[in-house]
């Protein structure tokens, strides 16, 4: 099997059977919002989180070892390819490891080349290591049905990311609503290992090589690399560290940009508590006298805030925690 595709698993002191069954009470550790059956050869369910859904049919039943379900068919909201989970299989098995049980779960077709790979392996995780194993050593799992009328308002009032541009003052205001709270806000916004995976697209760019030295007066580094393989250094200066309510650094690009040059701006974040997240607003100084580097910058914070946004979505729909 290619080592590639999604895998996790645990051992709890149940039977086979217990575990087995466990796996079929799909409602029960994933999500509430289900509709059909999944107990039976050839059942077919369909799995809702919010405009997200994924129509299963079982295809292989082996009972107290193994179950394997195909996705018929799937809309994931979030991502490019709204049917990237289209065609992949799930394979549930079930092993015996002495007085214990085995469940494995491999999610044959989720490689990490797909764009959903690295949070749907978050999702994954929390739900079959987290929900599931609750759910059969504790008698209660975690699934998705406590956050669904939080998600449903969610839903419905998240504005688009916005962004306006004064060249005169040569300031950018720019603001977007997330799902999540400040504290989980400021650390996708500070970390390289969440920088590196929200920041940029295959089309357009992608954030590398962030490098901090994370207090003020503390230096960082990145390197931007754009689909044909050619790198923009980019760097600055921490200017104010208050998590998670502001945070304050320059920003100077180490390469001739058409419209700004190597001159250094200063860009200020806020994070402001909301009832269901956080609202971002980004303060971007120093265009004075660059009106189309301002306009250019507006136009790129309203992508990458859209980039923010899909990215902390997510995880509120398929929390690692």
């Amino acid at each position: 099997m290619n080592q590639e595709n999604y895998h996790c698993s645990f051992t709890a002191n149940n039977t086979v059977k217990e575990a087995f069954d466990s796996i079929t009470r799909v409602s029960e550790w994933w999500t509430g919002n289900l509709e059909g059956s999944s107990n039976n050869l050839n059942d077919l369910f369909t799995v809702r989180f919010g405009e997200t859904s994924s129509l299963i049919k079982i295809v292989e039943w082996v009972p107290d070892k193994k179950i394997v379900w195909q996705v018929v068919d799937c809309h994931l909201h979030f991502l490019k390819n709204k049917k990237e989970w289209k065609d992949t299989r799930l394979l549930w098995e079930v092993l015996p490891d002495g007085d214990a049980t085995q469940v494995r779960m491999t999610h044959i077709g989720l490689v990490p080349a797909l764009e959903c790979y690295a949070n749907c392996k978050d999702g994954w995780n929390y739900y079959v290591k987290t929900s599931l194993f609750e759910l059969l050593t504790r008698h209660k799992g975690r699934p998705d049905t406590d956050k669904a009328i939080a998600r449903e308002k969610i839903d419905m009032n998240r504005p688009a990311p916005r962004a306006v541009a004064d060249p005169e003052t040569g300031l950018i205001l720019a603001t977007v609503d997330v799902a999540l709270p400040p504290q989980r806000v400021f650390r996708a916004l500070t970390q390289a290992s969440e920088i590196e995976h929200w920041w940029g697209a295959p089309d357009v760019y992608r954030m590398t090589q962030w490098i901090a030295d994370f207090r003020v007066g503390g230096r960082y580094s990145v390197v931007v690399v754009r689909p044909d393989g050619s790198a923009y250094p980019a760097s600055g200066t921490f200017l104010e560290i208050d998590a998670p309510h502001k945070l304050v650094h320059t920003r100077k690009y180490e390469w001739d940009h058409p419209v700004l040059g190597r001159r250094e701006t200063t860009i200020a974040y806020r994070f402001d508590p909301l009832e269901n997240g956080t609202r971002v607003t980004v303060r971007h100084e120093g265009f004075a006298g660059c009106e189309a580097a301002a306009y250019e910058h507006a136009e790129g914070w309203v992508r990458v805030l859209g980039w923010l946004d899909a990215y902390l979505f997510y995880q509120f729909y398929f929390p690692k925690n």
